[in-house]
């Protein structure tokens, strides 16, 4: 790396100085240079995107009746029904709700809700 960069600045001060003999530098430097930019380029911004997408696609994949999520949106909820583009979500009793699979931002826990809503109707008997 430290080369090339040598290589380039010489090949810079060459094309300072004019004349004929600057003209006549290689082509593969220039060529090399941008093969590296295009390197660089692949693995700073094209593969990590690739790496979150597939991420994600597990992640959607892993979804499961019963777990617990948070949509893009913000929305916490239950799933009740998973099918092959959306999951049909139960924010609060008796509240479902459809939402498209790819809108699934996270898996809050994987165990299934029934005891919380157990809970919260032990809680209202014993407040009446």
């Amino acid at each position: 790396m430290i080369s090339l960069l040598t290589d380039l600045t010489f090949v810079v001060a060459q094309n300072g100085e004019g004349g004929e003999e600057a003209s006549t530098s290689s082509p593969y430097i220039t060529y090399g240079i941008i093969a590296l930019m295009v390197v660089l380029f692949y693995f700073l911004l094209v593969r990590p995107g690739q790496k979150q997408r597939r991420a994600h696609q597990d992640l959607v994949g892993s979804v499961r009746k019963g777990d617990e999520i948070m949509t893009a949106g913000g929305f916490y909820g239950t799933v009740r029904k998973v099918a092959d583009d959306h999951v049909m979500l139960e924010l609060n009793k008796g509240n479902i709700v459809k939402f498209s699979r790819n809108s699934i931002a996270r898996i809050v826990s994987q165990e299934p809700a029934e005891e919380v809503y157990e809970e919260e109707e032990e809680l209202t008997e014993e407040e009446v």
